[in-house]
């Protein structure tokens, strides 16, 4: 056990990680502490972006978007959002991330919410949910593959992750623009030690 975990760590627990190539990259940044900060930031941001782009039609969106504004004329007590409502009703493809994002809004509009700012506040939600979610599959990996010496990659990953604005990509969202992220920057040390995770 102790001979399959040191391999894992000094081949790289990235590689192995149940998740897209996104996540696995902002990993591999984890695992090495010159680009944690500014490139692992950077990698998290990405990973987010494509996920929610595979995960969230805009079809879905616009027909989100549409049902919250007619929410704005309606009296108290009237639902601009049927409780009924699916995500495939909406135009939306039924992904995990639609379904989290409708629920949300389902609850925003309870709570008195009205017009864009449903759809605001849920993705932010959503997007929130979706990075803790991802944050918690990476720590149960690396704990489950390379024990306590994964600490540091653990933290580096979650603070690289929380550093995602999630209302900023929720309002790029709705303004039917994708999110950019700045390129890392890549800087080589060809000194560094890859053999060990720090």
């Amino acid at each position: 056990m102790a001979l399959s975990k040191a391999r894992i760590v000094r081949d790289g627990i990235y590689k192995n990680l149940p998740l897209g190539r996104g996540w696995k990259s902002l990993l591999k940044s984890c695992e090495r502490e010159k680009e944690r900060g500014d490139t692992s930031r950077s990698k998290a941001l990405r990973a987010i972006v494509a996920e929610i782009g595979v995960e969230l039609s805009a079809e879905f969106l616009q027909g989100l978007l549409s049902r919250a504004r007619q929410t704005e004329s309606l009296l108290p007590g009237f639902d601009g959002i049927d409780r009924d409502a699916t995500c495939r009703d909406l135009g939306g493809t039924n992904s995990p991330f639609e379904n989290d994002v409708l629920a949300s809004a389902k609850r925003m509009e309870a709570r008195g919410v009205r017009g864009r700012a449903i759809v605001d506040k849920a993705l932010n939600e959503s997007i929130e949910n979706l990075k803790q979610r991802r944050v918690r599959q990476i720590e149960q990996h690396c704990m489950a593959n390379a024990g306590p010496k994964s600490k540091p990659v653990i933290n580096a990953a979650r603070d690289a992750v929380s550093a995602a604005d999630s209302s900023a990509i929720a309002d790029s969202l709705v303004q039917g623009q994708r999110p950019k992220a700045p390129r890392p920057n890549r800087d080589i040390d060809l000194d560094e030690d890859l053999t060990q995770v720090r």
